[in-house]
């Protein structure tokens, strides 16, 4: 196993990989000793030695009169981490916010095939905030149908974000029914049992500042886009309002 190339995806680089994990496997050393087995220089080392105490992950010592180095306990390293983790994801909102007012025009991503618009699922639930969705679940594309029973509901009420549903047509497939359940988080009002006075051809999140539109019909290509925008947001969430209080 690539340790050295592990430690660099949370956060060493190369050369200080390379040195705790030197360390590691001498458990202790002293600064020749562990520039050898490093294949590092000293001075270089002594660079290296001073972030890698920062992070807990080397710490010195005394044997008598000598100066050793001793390798730190990873999981300090890890919890380190997570807590520097969960602190970036408390400002995530107010990050968001000033990433959305940072200019007045909309940004656009584009989602194609299944898989795109599954991207485009998991993106509505990075939001904390409810989320509302105008749907007809005629002629859906079935792996769409999969995945929505058997991994974006189940993980919408995993992360306790609610959403309510407006629907045209019926709200029950082979897999899927659409009604409401306090224990799934949803809210559900038919808007046409029909679902031809008003058709929805397309699936429309509305989500924090993004509306996403999806279309996965069995007859067409899979695409979809997520629009950020506070004023379209705005829009689109006060006529799904007014839609919702208007079916009372």
């Amino acid at each position: 196993m690539n340790y050295e190339k592990i430690l660099q995806n949370i956060g060493l680089s190369k050369s200080e990989a390379i040195v705790y994990v030197s360390l590691l496997k001498l458990g202790s050393a002293s600064h020749s000793e562990l520039a050898r087995k490093a294949k590092i220089k000293r001075p270089t080392l002594y660079k290296l030695l001073e972030r890698l105490k920062e992070m807990n992950l080397i710490s010195e010592s005394f044997v008598g009169k000598r100066r050793i180095l001793v390798a730190g306990d990873p999981h300090v390293y890890i919890e380190n981490k997570h807590a520097e983790l969960k602190n970036f994801e408390q400002i995530i909102p107010e990050l968001n916010l000033l990433l959305n007012t940072a200019s007045i025009k909309p940004r656009i991503k584009f989602y194609e095939g299944i898989k795109g618009i599954q991207k485009l699922y998991v993106d509505t639930l990075k939001d904390k905030g409810p989320i509302l969705e105008f749907i007809s679940l005629n002629e859906i594309n079935v792996e769409m149908e999969n995945y929505s029973k058997n991994f974006y509901i189940p993980e919408r009420i995993n992360r306790r974000i609610p959403i309510k549903i407006l629907i045209s047509g019926s709200g029950r497939t082979e897999l899927i029914n659409l009604k409401t359940a306090v224990h799934e988080l949803r809210e559900v009002k038919i808007i046409d049992k029909e679902g031809k006075k008003f058709p929805i051809p397309l699936d429309c999140y509305v989500f924090g500042n993004n509306v996403g539109f999806a279309l996965f019909r069995k007859d067409s290509e899979p695409l979809g886009i997520i629009i950020t925008s506070i004023e379209i947001s705005t829009m689109m969430r006060s006529l799904f309002n007014f839609i919702w209080e208007a079916r009372e």
